[in-house]
């Protein structure tokens, strides 16, 4: 799974007109996924209504969200199916948002794992 976080530097660059270019390089990295059979599912993920549950004094407590401590929040993901951990790590290198924010590759847990 690839991560993609968010954050206020990258907000304001694709304010500031990059927006297109964001997504133009999206577009691409998804037909070469999809070319490739590599690609599983990809989604954004919203910013407006989300819940955090947490817990206090032994019962869960919600509070609005994606926003806990930090200034960075997942902005959305790319799941994969590819051939190593090195070709997830490729393609989370081609996303625009890298230039501004942390993308994180990881393996599910339950999974053949790539070499």
């Amino acid at each position: 799974m690839i991560l993609i976080h968010s954050n206020a530097a990258a907000e304001a660059a694709w304010a500031d007109g990059l927006q297109q270019s964001l997504y133009n390089t999206h577009d691409a990295i998804i037909a070469e996924l999809e070319a490739n059979k590599e690609l599983v599912d990809t989604n954004e993920l919203d910013t407006v209504n989300v819940t955090v549950i947490g817990h206090h004094n032994g019962r869960p407590v919600t509070t609005r969200g994606p926003f806990t401590e930090g200034t960075e929040y997942i902005g959305g993901y790319y799941l994969v199916d590819v051939a190593s951990h090195a070709r997830a790590v490729e393609i989370a290198g081609m996303f625009a948002e890298v230039k501004y924010s942390p993308i994180e590759v990881r393996r599910l847990m339950h999974t053949e794992e790539a070499s």
